[in-house]
């Protein structure tokens, strides 16, 4: 991959870890605001890992999908291998795309966070706790979802 690609993505990954760090931790602020405590339940961790990997997902999608049509990047590299030559072939709805891989990251990381959760006992957390786990958590969610987002753009179907 030639430098300016891998630039490029660094760039885009960046500031989608820096925009999703802001707006799902003020997101987090204000469904929360009037609360000592957030629910952490196995229940309250699916709805909100599922809510906010959609969310993030498919606004990212259509973020990228404009800026790979406008920076005319969309089909540049070859598709080395089925999987992203699927998802070169899925990115190509955006909507789509997102919503398919949002629910897969949330499941996935359900699977990896509510064993964690359930070992400490931990139903509730402190507002403030959630809120810092929460942006640690979107910063590089979203950084991630562009550069898997950016490259299935990238890569021809």
């Amino acid at each position: 991959m030639h430098k300016e690609i891998r630039d490029f993505l660094s760039l885009q990954a960046k500031v989608s870890g820096a925009f999703n760090f802001f707006i799902n931790g003020m997101a987090a602020s204000l469904i929360y605001h009037k609360a000592d405590t957030v629910p952490t339940d196995m229940v309250s961790l699916v709805i909100d890992l599922t809510l906010t990997c959609l969310f993030t997902f498919m606004i990212n999608a259509l973020f990228c999908s404009a800026n790979l049509k406008s920076c005319k990047l969309a089909g540049i590299l070859p598709g080395r291998n089925k999987l992203f030559k699927f998802l070169s072939r899925l990115f190509r709805k955006p909507l789509l795309f997102g919503a398919v891989i949002g629910f897969a990251a949330s499941a996935a990381l359900f699977l990896l966070v509510a064993p964690i959760f359930a070992f400490l006992g931990l139903n509730t957390l402190p507002f403030g706790v959630y809120i810092t786990l929460k942006v640690l958590f979107c910063a590089p969610l979203g950084g991630a979802a562009t550069l898997l987002e950016l490259y299935s753009g990238m890569c021809r179907a």
